[in-house]
């Protein structure tokens, strides 16, 4: 699955649709995580996080990888 992310609430988003598919809930996410079902929640709905270690946890463990690409600002 793509998803064009150009927020926080839409990673969120894209994140809230993978982990469903995956068949988890927050808490059982949460708990495989060692992490809160609210940092989860906040995450999913867009709320600004400190990108760090536990942040790409959470991706990881859903399968998600981030690109980046560069484009030339000469058009």
């Amino acid at each position: 699955m793509r998803a064009h992310i150009e927020s926080s609430e839409d990673l969120g988003r894209f994140v809230q649709r993978i982990r469903a598919d995956a068949g988890l809930s927050q808490r059982q996410l949460a708990e495989a995580l060692g992490t809160s079902q609210r940092y989860l929640s906040e995450l999913e709905v867009g709320k600004p996080k400190r990108i760090d270690a536990n942040y790409f946890e959470v991706l990881r463990k859903l399968g998600i990888v981030l690109t980046a690409e560069s484009y030339s600002s000469d058009g």
